[in-house]
Parts: structure tokens; C-alpha cells; sequence
């Protein structure tokens, strides 16, 4: 009887061992390729804004909603919101994380034109089209979103 006490202790021992080293090890993996995830990000994405309508770069886009930044034309005071017509979509090729950051023209119903960056997982939400209509508003300094309009 004492035999089999003692080898039940040695099991779970065993067990234990074996559970601690599987989750250390899985802690690890997680926090290796979250530091590569990191790496790649930096150079190349921006951080998303505070109270920006996503949590992510690949869900920017899904539902019609975009998250852009705008370099060169007017900034957007928060909560301004105009129409516009985008009219340029260039320089969409992925990046080793398979984001695109499309460089966007939108000349805007008050006369301006701004020039955006719309940061994307292009394979699951479309780029913003030239001709597509959209609604743009201030989010914070340069950030805005846009809202395509249905055809």
C-alpha cells in the first residue's frame, strides 16, 4: 500500500514538472513573437490614436470604417466631418506583415484636397477607390476617419 502512495506522489510529481515546463515554455514562445510582432510594427505602423474606432491595423477598414492619417492638406478639428471623392490610390504593396499603406488623394466638397495613409490588411478590406465617395471626420490632430458611401 505504501508502494503505491509513493508512486502516485511520484506521478503527479511528475505531472506538475511537466505542466510548469510546458507553460514556461509556452510564455516564452508567446513573448518572443509578441517582441517580433513589436519589431515589425515599428518602422513601419503607427500607433493607432486613442478612441479610434479599431484595436487593430487589419480590422482597419471592416464595415466601410477607416482609420487614416492625413500628411499633407488641412487637418480636421474633432468631430468636423466633410464629404469628399477619393481620387488617387498608390503605393499598396504589403509589408513582411502583410499590411499595406495606401497613399489616398480625397478632394473634399469645400474646394481642399488632403493626401492620406490608409494602413490596412489589404486581402481582407478593400482599399479606398478613386471616385468611391466618402465621409471624413476628425478624430485628433492628424487622424481621421473616413466612411464610404454605398454606390
Amino acid at each position: 500500500m505504501q508502494a503505491s502512495r509513493s508512486l502516485s506522489l511520484a506521478s503527479v510529481r511528475r505531472v506538475a514538472v511537466t505542466l510548469a515546463l510546458a507553460g514556461a515554455v509556452g510564455g516564452a514562445l508567446f513573448w518572443v513573437s509578441h517582441a517580433r510582432a513589436a519589431q515589425y510594427a515599428a518602422p513601419h505602423e503607427p500607433r493607432i490614436p486613442a478612441g479610434a474606432p479599431i484595436r487593430s491595423w487589419a480590422d482597419n477598414g471592416q464595415g466601410g470604417l477607416s482609420l487614416l492619417q492625413i500628411i499633407g492638406g488641412i487637418t480636421l478639428p474633432r468631430g468636423a466631418t466633410l464629404r469628399g471623392t477619393v481620387t488617387s490610390d498608390t503605393n499598396c504593396a504589403p509589408d513582411a506583415r502583410g499590411l499595406s499603406h495606401c497613399n489616398n488623394g480625397i478632394d473634399l466638397d469645400n474646394g481642399m484636397r488632403i493626401l492620406v495613409v490608409h494602413t490596412h490588411a489589404m486581402m481582407q478590406h478593400p482599399c479606398l477607390e478613386p471616385g468611391q465617395r466618402v465621409t471624413v471626420t476628425g478624430l485628433s490632430g492628424t487622424w481621421i476617419t473616413a466612411r464610404t458611401e454605398a454606390a
